[in-house]
């Protein structure tokens, strides 16, 4: 099974793009509201890596310019494209 993703638009967080990542396992806390945020940085950019016991995991960065978000979406498919390989390797 492949690790892919879902670009989705939030229009509860003024319409973030978020990216969710399917196939990627993650515990369900069964609701003890289980969540944590991770920041990271590259290129003076700060994207936001967010794992919830309800519906997984995604990432999204904090500037939704169209550049900003188009960069993090090609991010996002080469880091997958190398987990992806990593897993069939094992």
């Amino acid at each position: 099974m492949e690790v892919t993703y879902k670009k989705h638009i939030n229009v509860d967080k003024e319409n973030r793009t978020e990216f969710l990542f399917v196939n990627w396992d993650y515990e369900d806390g069964v609701d003890y509201i289980y969540f944590s945020v991770i920041k990271l940085h590259l290129d003076k950019i700060t994207y936001e890596l967010l794992w919830h016991e309800d519906f997984g995991n995604m990432i999204y960065s904090i500037e939704q310019e169209e550049q900003v978000v188009d960069m993090l979406e090609r991010r996002v498919k080469v880091v997958l494209s190398i987990l992806n390989e990593k897993l069939k390797a094992n």
